[in-house]
């Protein structure tokens, strides 16, 4: 049996393939559900692919150079322009995902100093013994503070609402 290639198929097939997959995904109506069928669709080295790819969207919608993305992450350069190359074309769906991110952390960062105030920053603990599990938390926290809130909000705003974008930052 020879290996399955979407190209291959012709093109109403592929077209209707695609839409298909993509109501499936709308018809999960809660994290659990995503969570139970993303369980079964992917392994966890390919979950955390997907996460990589977003982290570095994050990372160089903030402005962050190849190099830098590379360090923090450790990823290749491939990887870093294939991202590129996504946020250029558009990267709608990035800049959605990302502006969510954003909005759940400052959530998050409302909780954290009630936390602090009552819990002494246990979170904040667990971030730091742990930093591989809350590795998108804290590179949040670092676009954050590298930035500034005042120029991260007017930067971010002008990313994410921006239709298409060419990043000037492709060393």
């Amino acid at each position: 049996m020879g290996r399955f290639h979407l190209n291959n198929l012709p093109k109403e097939k592929r077209i209707q393939m695609i839409g298909e997959f993509y109501d499936v995904i709308a018809s999960l109506n809660n994290r659990e559900e995503v969570r139970l069928f993303f369980k079964d669709l992917l392994t966890p080295d390919e979950i955390s692919t997907l996460m990589r790819r977003i982290e570095v969207a994050a990372l160089l919608m903030a402005g962050f150079t190849y190099e830098k993305i590379a360090q923090i992450l450790g990823v290749g350069r491939g990887k870093v322009t294939n991202v590129q190359k996504s946020l250029t074309r558009s990267g709608d769906g990035y800049k959605i995902i990302i502006k969510r991110l954003l909005e759940g952390r400052k959530k998050r960062l409302k909780t954290q100093r009630k936390w602090v105030k009552t819990a002494n920053s246990s979170f904040g603990r667990l971030k730091q013994k742990y930093p591989l599990h809350f590795l998108l938390f804290n590179l949040i926290d670092e676009i954050s503070e590298s930035i500034g809130e005042d120029k991260f909000k007017s930067k971010r705003e002008a990313l994410l609402f921006t239709p298409s974008r060419q990043n000037s930052t492709t060393n």
